[in-house]
């Protein structure tokens, strides 16, 4: 009963430092701004001396997601980011930082080099060559440090890991009430009704938590026993408070279709994959008068349905991006072109009713690595959920609802953003950590040894 207690109340303990410093780092970069980089860099190379990955790679997301900030103080964490993966690069190089030890390589990378190499060659015709080639690296490393650090830390901590990580993503929306309660300006975008939370805008919480939602009902289905009951009615609420609050439309309607086919595929996989199909197909072709079925249960301002009427941006930046794709369909100007090119018609998308990108991620990687990058994109990502699909029932539902919300979002195409590596950690759950039939989690080498307790504190 006495190691029982002790090991609980050093997991909160753990908790409460790891909440500590990454509060520590959003005070040094509010005040100082710039001015923390060097501070927090620091303090991260002490951690990655000291073996202490846990808070070096929960605090890479959080830096992932204070980038994704609009606002101006919080602009240094944008380059700290960059310094973070290549301390995560050097790393796993070494495979042994202080007395953490990366056992297993998950070699994903593999399935995107064909799709590397195409973009790297694309940069012969980007107008930004440099930030093309950053930014193709940057993904590339994202696919070997994620996973691999990931399912480092469980093979280290176990499930006690998995339930600060989710934790630690409750904060995150947690954040986003709190400074509301503060100053609502801060999180209200544009001075209306969508919420940016604790993220860069709406359709970034949006985003955020649609993985996060996907993330938790993984853990929480493989591990019952890791939340309380009532921390399973917390967590779900505040995640679709938030989505609610972001009045993010597409991600509302992705994650509709992840419990609907989920729910579906639970039964029949075979049932699942082809009404799940169906959904997809019926989304795409039938005119179904959104606008009507809105105003006729009271959702016309959540759905914004004067958008809808008006054709919305998104109609707007889809059809420029065709425009942009025919004039070379094969071959792509290299990463971040799209941002360019809409950055640089960005006064005549304005007063057409678009601000952004394509807002689509196979446009996106269309335009940036033509048609040959995309099939090989695609191909891609398509192993991993095939791999994924052979072990969880979970894979068929999720890869339908990312292929939703990349419909809408150009996120599966970044490197360094908060959502990429969310969806690569549901992979490495699903193919390396859990398997149906029964469904538990799958018993580790050492799995009847004690697992070594989370990291000590910071001040030990």
């Amino acid at each position: 009963m006495f190691l029982k207690h002790s090991a609980v109340s050093q997991g909160i303990y753990t908790n409460k430092q790891l909440l500590l410093t990454m509060l520590l780092w959003l005070a040094f970069g509010v005040v100082l701004r710039y001015g923390a980089l060097p501070l927090i860099f620091l303090h991260l190379v002490f951690l990655f001396n000291k073996g202490k990955i846990v808070y070096c790679f929960i605090g890479f997301i959080f830096i992932i997601i204070l980038s994704d900030s609009r606002h101006p103080e919080l602009r240094f964490a944008q380059d700290l980011k960059t310094l973070v993966v290549v301390l995560f690069a050097l790393a796993l190089m070494k495979g042994k930082v202080g007395t953490f030890s990366f056992k297993t390589y998950i070699k994903w990378y593999v399935y995107f080099l064909p799709f590397i190499l195409v973009a790297l060659l694309c940069i012969i015709y980007s107008p930004a060559a440099l930030s093309a080639f950053q930014k193709t690296i940057s993904y590339l490393l994202l696919i070997v440090i994620g996973p691999t650090t990931f399912y480092a830390l469980y093979e280290t901590y176990g499930e006690k890991f998995l339930r600060t990580f989710v934790l630690s993503g409750v904060a995150v929306f947690v954040a986003g009430f709190v400074l509301y309660m503060i100053n609502p300006t801060i999180v209200m975008y544009n001075y209306g009704g969508r919420s940016s939370g604790a993220l860069g805008n709406p359709n970034g919480l949006g985003i955020f938590c649609f993985l996060f939602y996907i993330l938790y009902y993984i853990v929480q289905h493989y591990f019952p026993h890791l939340f309380s009951k009532r921390e399973h009615l917390l967590i779900p609420v505040l995640i679709i408070a938030s989505l609610l609050w972001s009045g993010s439309r597409g991600q509302t309607l992705s994650l509709l279709i992840f419990v609907v086919t989920q729910f579906l595929s639970r039964r029949n996989k075979a049932a699942g994959l082809i009404l799940s199909a169906a959904i997809g197909i019926m989304l795409i072709l039938i005119d179904i008068d959104i606008v009507a079925i809105a105003s006729t249960f009271g959702f016309e301002d959540y759905l914004r349905v004067d958008s809808l009427e008006a054709g919305g941006g998104r109609v707007v930046a889809r059809a420029f991006a065709w425009e942009q794709i025919q004039k070379s369909p094969w071959v792509g100007n290299g990463f971040n072109y799209t941002e360019y090119i809409y950055h640089q018609h960005f006064y005549e998308l304005s007063r057409l009713g678009h601000e952004g990108n394509a807002h689509n991620t196979f446009l996106t990687v269309w335009l940036d690595t033509g048609l040959i990058g995309l099939f090989l994109f695609v191909a891609g990502w398509g192993v991993l959920f095939w791999k994924a699909a052979n072990r969880s029932y979970l894979a068929i539902p999720i890869v339908f609802a990312v292929i939703a919300s990349n419909m809408v979002e150009s996120w599966l195409i970044g490197s360094l953003n908060p959502y990429t590596i969310l969806l690569l950690i549901m992979l490495t759950l699903l193919i390396y950590i859990v398997k149906d039939a029964p469904a538990v989690a799958i018993a580790r080498p050492d799995r009847n040894k004690r697992v070594p307790a989370m990291p000590e504190p910071l001040h030990s």
